[in-house]
């Protein structure tokens, strides 16, 4: 009996966790995970590569670190094609039997038909987009260092984060806090370089209530972000950004306005949400094209109580302790269980030192809420690597940077 588990993010590698832990007793039953990488990405956190807050490698966990004993196999390959009659994956040089197939592939940005910004705009939705960011940000700085003109320095210095969701905030922050560091390492007038946010909507942090809205915008002004809302990336044009209100900022463009799911479903002999590209399940996570089929966090489609499901960790852990819950249940031949997930609240960071916070009802801001970030992101690491990835956290998080400000250093 073979489940293969296509995608190692966050809902993947707890589908593959959950799986481990629910037949250990039993050894008929082979569990792969197959992803392109070798490593799984804490996803929640590039913006701090991004923003040179952490080395890129404190995202990056490779998959033996969290699979050590050998029970979860884990394949690198990237899978071309589906053949869900005969239940196989295919690749360019491989062909995977399952019985049972997650698909956990997460998401990719969403430009809404904005195909120039997709052209010449950054995203930023792996490690490899992350690093390429955090480069240009750095040989921005570097480059406007030796330029005598100061026009041409601000259009060097310039960074246009598009969207004000929870992905936007964290990285304007991150960028603002980093600017003020590389300014001070180059030599360069802080007032040369700007970091802006576009959010099409009146208000930032939208799911927020508004005093949290209110603090997380407070936030971003006195870390210098220009903040504006009400309007929306028309085009682009090299690095000429066009506003819906006239205006054109110069400089480079970071695309975190909006997800969808990977384009390779729609080659797929699978029901999917055509607008989002998101495989559609019925109430217990099952394809309602194929109920051997599951699909887990940013993969799926699924109304809940009048609404899809939102894209954030919590309904990764949810549908991915359900999914393997639901295949345990398949194997013992007993009734499934539906999806009734449970959304505790949100964090989000607004550099490193200040954040929002809403968990259980309460309301959470400044240290208090960034300390509880951090115990959140502890928290999954030891779930999924134990003691070992605990102390990577901390090193990464505090010990390098503690050493580098000791240093006069950037972490790089």
């Amino acid at each position: 009996m073979k489940v293969l588990i296509l995608g190692g993010g966050y809902a993947g590698i707890l589908t593959a966790k959950a799986l481990e832990k629910e037949l250990r007793a039993r050894k008929d039953i082979d569990i792969t995970v197959i992803d392109k990488n070798p490593y799984h990405t804490l996803m929640t956190q590039l913006h701090e590569v991004a923003g040179g807050r952490v080395v890129p490698s404190a995202v990056k966990i490779p998959y033996g670190m969290i699979f050590k004993k050998g029970r979860v196999k884990v394949v690198q390959d990237e899978i071309t094609s589906f053949d869900f009659t005969n239940r196989k994956l295919l690749s360019a040089s491989n062909s995977y039997d399952y019985n049972y197939l997650v698909i956990a592939t997460g998401s990719r940005p969403n430009f809404f038909g904005i195909k120039s910004a997709e052209k010449y705009g950054y995203k930023m939705w792996s490690y490899k987009e992350a690093v390429v960011i955090r480069s240009m940000v750095y040989e921005q700085f570097s480059i406007a260092a030796e330029m005598g003109s100061p026009v041409q320095r601000r259009e060097r210095l310039s960074f246009v984060v598009a969207g004000g969701g929870f992905t936007g905030v964290e990285l304007a922050g991150e960028l603002a806090s980093w600017k003020k560091r590389l300014c001070k390492k180059f030599g360069i007038d802080q007032r040369e370089a700007e970091v802006y946010m576009i959010e099409a909507a009146p208000d930032i942090l939208n799911v927020l209530d508004r005093k949290l809205r209110d603090k997380g915008k407070f936030y971003l002004e006195k870390m210098g972000v220009k903040v504006l809302t009400n309007c929306a990336i028309d085009r682009m044009e090299g690095n000429r950004i066009f506003l819906n209100n006239g205006s054109v900022i110069s400089g480079s463009l970071i695309w975190t306005a909006g997800i969808k799911g990977n384009p390779y479903i729609q080659k797929a002999d699978i029901d999917y949400d055509e607008k989002s590209n998101l495989v559609n399940v019925n109430e217990y996570l099952q394809s309602v094209s194929h109920e051997n089929v599951f699909s887990v966090g940013d993969s799926l489609m699924y109304i809940y109580k009048d609404r899809p499901v939102p894209k954030v960790v919590e309904t990764c852990i949810h549908s991915a302790e359900l999914a393997a819950k639901n295949i345990v249940r398949l194997l013992d031949k007993k009734p499934l269980v539906p999806f009734h997930p449970k959304y505790h609240g949100s964090i989000v960071s607004v550099g490193p030192f200040y954040s929002v916070a809403k968990v259980g009802g309460f309301k959470f801001k400044w240290l208090f809420a960034t300390a509880l970030k951090h115990l959140v992101n502890i928290h999954y690491v030891h779930v999924i690597g134990g003691l070992g990835l605990c102390w990577k956290y901390t090193d990464d998080q505090f010990v390098q940077r503690f050493v580098s400000f000791l240093n006069g250093k950037e972490v790089l």
